[in-house]
């Protein structure tokens, strides 16, 4: 058996709490504060299907928001924003889904297809960023952020894994949860595939967007980079060796043929990596860095055939 070369904290007592609850068509969308690592809250949308119960549980899953250099909206470029949010976060998680998600907010789509769904912010977006300064002062601040971690003895993106993690575990210990699937696209996939491979209670998971080699990767860090990078897994493995410790678990890597981040020989190469692990699948899409609505309807058939639902 293959030991993991990075250890989860130890886990907190959540202390949930609904701090706003909305009745939408078919489910309820919560928003909820917990203790996600010591010491520190975060708030996440919490959206539970109606008839969901003890008796009658649902499949869960963590979804996990990109980057997109967006840092107003977090949480909000899956789950439509409250009513009760600022005008300017609802037109910002309009424009977000129009251009990235086929005007489809996913997580609520997915609540509707019987889900019960949690979304976390990472820190430096949404409730937990800072809209202080120039576009590009705000951008350029995430060295910032990274170093200032790094002092304490923290990697940004270690702590962001074992945030999203708590909110895997919140969703476990739900009575009315009977299973953790999670998803992600662009920074969001990033988050995926770590999650599936470090965190036990996540049983499945699908990745759009994000996977590559390190040969094809900017010698340069650009800010961007420093709140996925984790210096001791990236000086060891490269990136398609997440899906050795992801495996048996089913789930699905998938890329645009056209994705301009990401171009199709090193991600080609990637799943080439893969093959053959069990439970691992790669597929490519026409298309590019998108989660398009056929892209969604072929990531709910995943989840469907690999938690049930």
């Amino acid at each position: 058996m293959l030991s993991l070369p990075l250890k989860l904290w130890a886990p907190v007592e959540a202390n949930l709490c609904v701090v706003e609850s909305e009745q939408r068509n078919g489910y309820t969308c919560h928003l909820v504060e917990y203790t996600a690592t010591e010491g520190e809250r975060v708030r996440s949308f919490l959206l539970v299907p109606e008839g969901v119960s003890a008796d009658h549980p649902a499949p869960g899953l963590v979804l996990l928001h990109d980057h997109g250099a967006r840092f107003d909206i977090g949480k909000e470029k899956l789950v439509r924003p409250m009513a009760s949010a600022p005008e300017h976060i609802k037109a910002s998680a309009r424009q977000w889904v129009d251009s990235g998600f086929d005007g489809v907010f996913f997580g609520d789509r997915l609540a509707s297809e019987g889900y019960v769904v949690i979304v976390p912010d990472v820190l430096y977006w949404g409730e937990r960023g800072t809209r202080k300064g120039t576009k590009k002062e705000v951008y350029e601040g995430q060295r910032a952020v990274y170093d200032s971690l790094a002092r304490r003895g923290v990697v940004w993106a270690e702590k962001t894994l074992n945030e999203d993690a708590a909110a895997a575990r919140l969703l476990a210990g739900l009575p009315y949860v009977w299973t953790v699937g999670c998803f992600g696209w662009s920074m969001g996939a990033h988050r995926a595939w770590l999650l599936a491979a470090f965190c036990p209670e996540v049983q499945a998971g699908v990745a759009l967007c994000w996977m590559t080699l390190k040969e094809a990767q900017p010698s340069q860090l650009s800010a961007s980079d420093y709140s996925m990078i984790i210096p001791s897994l990236r000086k060891q493995y490269d990136f398609p060796d997440i899906a050795r410790w992801i495996s048996p678990k089913p789930f699905l890597f998938l890329s645009g043929r056209t994705d301009k981040l990401f171009p199709q020989w090193a991600v080609q190469k990637a799943f080439s990596q893969m093959a053959g692990l069990p439970g691992i699948e790669t597929q490519f899409f026409d298309g590019g860095h998108h989660c398009g609505l056929a892209e969604q309807d072929r990531i709910i058939g995943f989840l469907r055939a690999a938690l049930g639902n």
